[in-house]
């Protein structure tokens, strides 16, 4: 019976080293967040990584989604795609203006080249992530877009 609580203990240790570290740059904050998808696992708890305004959406979005249904988001806004082998991983330079940055990442996933563009905030003393844009000649999209669009069949 110890051995459950020793791994809860641990996962929570974690989490909250997680939770309690600031991004001082825009570059920290995006090479942290995408570390787990080049190690092979999406982070457990992406929530740290966000601003307030956007993980309200997320909060919006699963309290106003009926049980059994999926979400406004039936991918990973973060990858372009549902699954994932990330690699030429880069963070471009930011553009930072007061309390907001812009940055843009690029990668490729199973081989197709990929660019977000990040939209940062300096928050709680350390920059999240406030929206992104994905840059795809078929497929563009920014993540609040998706969002608000969903709130039309709330």
């Amino acid at each position: 019976m110890r051995l459950p609580f020793a791994v809860a203990a641990a996962f929570l240790t974690l989490t909250s080293l997680v939770a309690a570290q600031l991004f001082d740059t825009p570059e920290a904050l995006l090479e942290a967040f995408y570390a787990p998808y080049i190690g092979g696992e999406p982070f457990p708890d992406e929530t740290v990584f966000r601003s307030a305004a956007l993980n309200a959406m997320y909060v919006a979005d699963a309290e106003n989604t009926p049980e059994g249904e999926l979400g406004a988001l039936d991918f990973d806004p973060f990858i372009d795609g549902q699954d994932f082998d990330l690699a030429d991983f880069s963070v471009g330079s930011p553009d930072i203006s007061g309390d907001t940055a812009l940055v843009e990442v690029s990668f490729s996933n199973f081989g197709e080249p990929r660019l977000i563009a990040f939209e940062l905030t300096f928050e709680d003393g350390g920059w999240r992530i406030n929206d992104l844009e994905a840059v795809h000649p078929q497929h563009s999209y920014r993540l609040t877009e998706i969002f608000e669009s969903a709130t039309e069949y709330w």
